[in-house]
């Protein structure tokens, strides 16, 4: 086929449906432009980055294990100047959302949040995903946190008496709101964030005792997957007493678009009042990368000792001597990871240091 035929071809085309062929240089380069927004330490580790602008992310679960606040802590970073001061929207199918899901996630700005909800009557799925695909058109930019897919009930099933003798329409309104919105998240650089729940395997395929729930499109449309496989009690001593702090969540990761380890297992902390806790993901992530040594109960912040330059003012601060390896190394130990954490959080600068030490190795 000759150049004059292809572009005469190409004209055809444009005059019928419009602007719909690029070249695939032009596709690349907006691709490679895509931002990635950071999740927490451990999760971007994991996932090989963050999460994409652009994209959609499921977030799979039992109730109370987290998903809400995770995305909600994803949101937070989403509204920081560095990442765009992005709009948020949650949907509030369950109409679950509290107090301490809003105050309880450490930099979320609550006035910057739009809630779409119903606080009278129940709306249907068809009305809920049709306002998801009006602010996507008109907001670029925006996350919208769809909380969640397993309670939204189409218009049909919410006129009907409840019964059990049919197959509800879910999965087929879903699996047309994936078609028509696919292309349009990544041109607006919007992120869809579809919490789902687990619900028993009936369907024989597969040796997992659950799945997740939602249909089989929106399991294809996500480009990045998570499930949180199980919960550990997370506590240490407070006042002299060991006391629960909050949560220890074990993230499988399915597919993530930015490589990543598909398959592997990211551990994140959630404490109660503040979120995901970054310092603990980012002191776990150190003594994995022995950054931070451990011996018995005693923490040695090596990232520090072997790059002292870097916080010698810190030391000044502290009258240390930077050619005084024993006191810096005395100055850098503790004893317990509380007093590690309370020294990181007490002295920004150090706290910055191991923060760029881990960035570094995982770049």
């Amino acid at each position: 086929m000759t150049d004059e035929t292809k572009d005469l071809i190409k004209k055809q085309i444009q005059k019928k449906y419009g602007n719909i062929i690029r070249s695939g240089a032009d596709v690349f380069e907006e691709i490679k432009d895509l931002q990635v927004i950071p999740i927490s330490p451990a999760l971007d580790y994991a996932l090989g980055g963050g999460i994409r602008e652009g994209s959609w992310v499921k977030l799979t679960g039992d109730p109370k294990t987290g998903k809400t606040t995770t995305a909600l802590q994803f949101a937070a970073n989403c509204q920081k100047e560095e990442y765009g001061k992005r709009p948020i929207y949650y949907i509030n199918v369950e109409g679950r959302l509290n107090r301490n899901n809003l105050e309880g996630v450490h930099g979320l700005n609550r006035d910057d949040i739009e809630v779409i909800e119903s606080p009278n009557e129940p709306l249907s799925a068809e009305k809920y995903l049709g306002t998801v695909k009006a602010i996507v058109h008109a907001v670029p930019n925006c996350v919208i946190i769809l909380d969640s897919v397993s309670s939204l009930i189409a218009q049909r099933d919410l006129d009907d008496e409840v019964r059990g003798d049919y197959r509800p329409g879910l999965q087929k309104i879903l699996s047309d709101f994936c078609k028509k919105m696919g292309g349009v998240v990544r041109n607006q650089r919007a992120i869809i964030i579809m919490v789902t729940h687990f619900i028993a395997n009936t369907g024989g395929f597969s040796r997992k005792t659950k799945v997740s729930d939602g249909g089989v499109k929106i399991d294809y449309q996500a480009d990045t997957k998570l499930e949180i496989k199980y919960i550990q009690a997370w506590k240490e001593k407070v006042d002299g007493q060991e006391k629960q702090v909050g949560q220890v969540i074990h993230w499988s990761v399915v597919t993530s678009p930015l490589s990543g380890f598909p398959g592997a297992e990211a551990v994140s902390y959630l404490r109660y009042g503040k979120g995901i806790d970054e310092m603990q993901e980012l002191i776990q992530q150190a003594i994995d990368f022995a950054l931070i040594d451990v011996s018995g109960a005693w923490y040695s912040c090596d990232f520090a000792i072997d790059d002292k330059d870097s916080i010698a003012d810190l030391l000044t601060e502290h009258n240390i001597n930077i050619d005084d390896e024993k006191s810096i190394e005395k100055f850098f130990k503790f004893q317990g990871q509380v007093k590690l954490k309370q020294f990181l959080s007490d002295n920004p600068k150090a706290f910055e240091l191991l923060k760029n030490t881990v960035r570094e190795i995982l770049v």
